[in-house]
């Protein structure tokens, strides 16, 4: 099977002349940002790039829509640089200057593989680990990639199909949560295996690929899609629901937690319907000895930002059309809406913005 488009080289030449086109004004870095993706204007161009309080996103043009932009690992020695990670199906990763929002690095994935929108790097920041689909079987993947030509130096199979998020543990080893979902090229982000779906979390040996640990809820109808790690180890997943009864999925719970003793999904309060479908997941520390450590999920068909406690009690809710992208840096935390609504609570401050002609997408990094 073949990818249904694939970037030519005067597609990468557009984009470096459009980016070139545009005017050079250097990030201010000073001064805190939101470093994430967005698409603007009628034609829903996408970039990717840095939103600072008082000012306009400033980006590089993409291709496609990014799904994950993070820094570069600090032990790589480029501090401005930024990545970015294609949306799935994926077909491109891209090291940009966040300064200058500048590319510095195009590298089109290899012709057999599709991105599934996400990366982490090596705790010593010697590898980058992408998590892909094999577009001939539809098999899971992670990448070991060099952390900064991108090339692919190995590759094991993920313990799963549609592998999203993967986290690094810090033993050093793979958290790889498994989407459980069939998608091939020639039919895009059609699901093709909702009745017999299989979704899990892999705990992955990182050198080898040799699987540890695999967990599953109970509930085969909910996709595992992003992770949240808590100081004392807790992971919470915010899951995706794809039940065929709209009661039941819009009812369905988005949070699970992963602790010792093993997986669990936290069930929602009749109270607190949340439209099935999770965008994210966040750890809020306490802002004081007073204040509860938190995990917070971006519910994003509900239009709510869903609170619960670090033992996945005490839920709670706060309005946000469309929530997506949570970021957060110590106890300073802000959340996007896909039509450039922002909330958040800044230096113990509440925040709340509103940019025109600015549609944000899933996921950021506040940068302090």
């Amino acid at each position: 099977m073949t990818k249904p488009y694939t970037l030519r080289r005067r597609d990468w030449l557009a984009f470096a002349a459009a980016n070139a086109a545009l005017p050079l004004h250097a990030a201010n870095p000073t001064r805190p940002g939101l470093l994430t993706s967005w698409t603007s204007g009628d034609d829903n161009q996408a970039w990717a790039g840095i939103w600072q309080l008082g000012s306009s996103p400033r980006g590089v043009a993409l291709p496609k829509r990014a799904h994950e932009v993070q820094m570069l690992h600090s032990a790589l020695g480029q501090p401005t640089q930024a990545l970015a990670v294609a949306r799935r199906p994926g077909e491109y990763l891209l090291r940009f200057d966040t300064r200058t929002a500048r590319a510095v690095l195009w590298h089109d994935i290899e012709d057999d593989r599709v991105l599934c929108g996400h990366a982490s790097y090596a705790l010593d920041g010697s590898a980058l680990y992408t998590t892909e689909t094999n577009t001939d079987t539809g098999a899971g993947m992670v990448a070991v990639r060099d952390p900064l030509s991108l090339e692919k130096r190995a590759e094991f199979p993920s313990g799963g199909l549609d592998p999203h998020m993967v986290l690094v543990e810090p033993d050093g080893s793979l958290l790889v949560a498994n989407g459980g979902l069939l998608s091939l090229p020639e039919t895009g982000r059609t699901k093709l295996n909702i009745g017999r779906m299989d979704s899990s979390i892999a705990r992955l040996d990182a050198k080898t690929g040799a699987q540890r640990q695999v967990w599953r809820v109970s509930d085969p109808f909910l996709s595992l899609r992003h992770l949240a790690r808590a100081p004392d180890g807790t992971v919470a997943v915010a899951m995706q629901a794809e039940h065929t009864d709209l009661q039941a999925r819009r009812n369905a719970p988005l949070l699970a937690l992963l602790d010792a003793s093993g997986l669990r999904s936290v069930p929602l309060p009749p109270s607190l319907a949340l439209g099935g479908y999770a965008g994210d997941v966040a750890y809020v520390p306490g802002s004081s000895p007073q204040t509860a450590d938190r995990f917070v999920i971006s519910a994003t068909r509900a239009g709510q930002l869903a609170w619960w406690s670090a033992q996945g009690e005490a839920p709670s809710q706060l309005p946000l059309p469309e929530a997506g992208a949570l970021a957060v840096h110590g106890a300073d935390w802000l959340a996007s809406g896909a039509q450039g609504d922002l909330r958040g609570m800044l230096d113990a401050h509440a925040l709340e913005r509103h940019l025109d002609n600015v549609r944000w997408d899933n996921h950021g990094k506040w940068l302090a």
